[in-house]
């Protein structure tokens, strides 16, 4: 009895480890959102980013601290002849010195390190929305290449149901074995588009798991759906919010640098004060004096004139730094809002024009096949046209929506 219900438990737990199994192979989807989370989470270049960006805080903090004082400690008249010798006529002097620095120096070096840290989160925020963007680019390119796979597989089942009723005709000598094989030549093209389908599937996911970053990364199929643009955005609303791109917004942090130096430059020019106080032990009268002191460079030859100069000049670079990459911004939005024109064409002709003609003479031919006008090939090849011209309507909208990424990659933010 108690072996039976040693079994009993064994088969029981073997039931429900294959069932949990299952259950977690059927849940290994991926979703464009997940994909995102994970690289912004797993990418090593956005840690090494925020790294800098807290060793820049670590900057602004030593930025903001006084120079220490020096202690110093001098004898004189030690160790030498006649009346010297020893220490009975010696002079002995400890002092302490401390260098005060005008003219604000500090606050204008804390200034340029507070940019700095500025400047390093745009850096992080750049790289995040480059990330983002190659992510749902390459998300959409591999689901894409999914549904397409998902489509053909589809006509590969009708078109093998198609051969086998051939050949069951050709059995009966209703027709003649040739056009099995020529049906078969027809799958078997339709096979060799499905293989170079599944290469391009596997090179996606590919590079989609690189991004990601995650080599235990399990993914069976990808679960979302290509959206189905229909309307031309105004270009000029696209243009206005160029200036969102991370890449330009950092420049205002780059003038505010930039301005933060030229002032601490300037600063630079006054002379730092140093100031001393000590105390001397006279022995050869035994006395004690103290001593106070005082000193300041004076501006005759350097007055810090070609740091200035040069600050004032990286000032203007950095202005023709921000036309140049908003040119370079422009650019590209230019070519994908015109590529995105063109594809919405295209889609808008397929849809409404090509597609519905393809249907109504697959619809024909299959209706005459019904009643003898029509050959079953003519069927088949009704079918396989109807399926090819809907697979270029399924490829531009993937191309539609991967142009829409790089235009709101460009913006950040919605094309509305």
């Amino acid at each position: 009895m108690h072996r039976v219900m040693c079994i009993l438990a064994i088969t029981i737990f073997g039931l429900f480890t294959s069932g949990v199994k299952a259950q977690t192979k059927s849940d290994t989807f991926l979703t464009i959102e997940m994909a995102v989370n994970k690289t912004i989470e797993n990418n090593p270049e956005l840690k090494v980013l925020l790294k800098n960006i807290a060793a820049n805080k670590a900057i602004k903090l030593q930025s903001g601290l006084i120079p220490n004082p020096e202690f110093g400690l001098e004898a004189e008249n030690i160790l030498g002849g006649n009346d010297f010798s020893g220490f009975s006529g010696s002079e002995i002097t400890a002092s302490i010195s401390q260098n005060i620095l005008l003219a604000g120096k500090i606050s204008k070096l804390e200034k340029v390190a507070d940019t700095e840290i500025s400047l390093a989160e745009w850096d992080y925020e750049a790289k995040r929305l480059e990330l983002i963007t190659d992510v749902r680019r390459a998300f959409i390119n591999a689901l894409g290449i999914q549904k397409l796979i998902e489509k053909n597989k589809e006509l590969i089942n009708i078109s093998n149901e198609f051969v086998d009723n051939l050949r069951k005709r050709v059995i009966k000598g209703k027709i003649s074995p040739a056009e099995v094989s020529r049906a078969q030549v027809i799958l078997n093209l339709l096979q060799i588009d499905i293989n170079k389908l599944e290469s391009e599937y596997d090179a996606s996911i590919f590079e989609l798991k690189t991004l990601v970053n995650d080599p235990d990364l399990s993914t069976d199929s990808l679960k979302g759906k290509l959206k189905d643009v229909n309307v031309l955005p105004i270009y000029d609303s696209l243009f206005s919010k160029i200036e969102n791109n991370p890449n330009l917004k950092r420049f205002m942090n780059e003038y505010d640098k930039q301005k933060a130096i030229i002032s601490y430059e300037k600063s630079k020019a006054t002379p730092d004060l140093t100031v001393s106080a000590g105390f001397r032990r006279l022995n050869e009268v035994n006395a004690n004096t103290f001593l106070v002191g005082a000193s300041l460079p004076l501006p005759i030859f350097n007055r810090n004139q070609g740091s200035i100069q040069e600050a004032k000049i990286r000032l203007d670079q950095k202005k023709m730094e921000f036309n140049n990459i908003k040119n370079k911004l422009t650019l590209q939005l230019n070519l994908y809002y015109n590529k995105l024109k063109m594809l919405l064409t295209s889609a808008e002709r397929l849809k409404k024009e090509s597609i519905p003609i393809a249907e109504e003479a697959f619809r024909i031919i299959n209706e005459g096949n019904l009643v003898g006008r029509f050959t079953i090939l003519d069927v088949l090849d009704a079918q396989r046209t109807l399926f090819e011209i809907q697979n270029q309507y399924m490829t531009i909208l993937k191309d539609i929506n991967t142009t829409v990424v790089e235009i709101e990659g460009l913006i950040v933010g919605n094309i509305e």
